[in-house]
């Protein structure tokens, strides 16, 4: 695999500045046209060497994006076995579409706290969670 090739897709983030500061649009209406809706909106905070994720979903679309600290971030593919992992930061204004069946998982290998804001297309019920644990990291 190449490393234009990825294995979800990565939307740029063109972040507005001015002297007040930045303004990042992390999710458009525009981006959501496989998802159709957000369920939920949600702020991951993720302590030194902890591992968020784990699992993969057979009917919802996440997006993630870095709002503070280091990601490394482990994909599959369940459809091929592919795999792949690379790292994320706040500076790298990406924004990560996660589709159905493709874990997923991210771990804080830094020394400070890792923070992700995720968007999610389904809300999560406790009865129907839509979340099936798979490790990969």
């Amino acid at each position: 695999m190449n490393s234009m090739e990825r294995l979800c897709d990565l939307i740029n983030i063109d972040p507005y500045e001015d002297q007040r500061g930045m303004l990042k649009k992390i999710i458009m209406k525009s981006q959501l046209q496989d998802s159709g809706e957000v369920g939920e909106v949600y702020l991951l905070y993720s302590n030194p060497n902890s591992v968020r994720g784990n699992h993969y979903h057979k009917k919802t679309f996440e997006y993630f994006t870095i709002v503070s600290g280091k990601a490394k971030v482990a994909l599959k593919d369940l459809s091929n076995g592919v795999r792949e992992e690379f790292y994320l930061s706040s500076n790298d204004n990406i924004v990560l579409k996660i589709p159905p069946y493709m874990v997923h998982a991210f771990k804080n290998e830094d020394h400070q706290q890792l923070i992700i804001l995720a968007v999610s297309s389904k809300e999560y019920s406790q009865s129907n969670p839509d979340t099936y644990v798979k490790e990969i990291l």
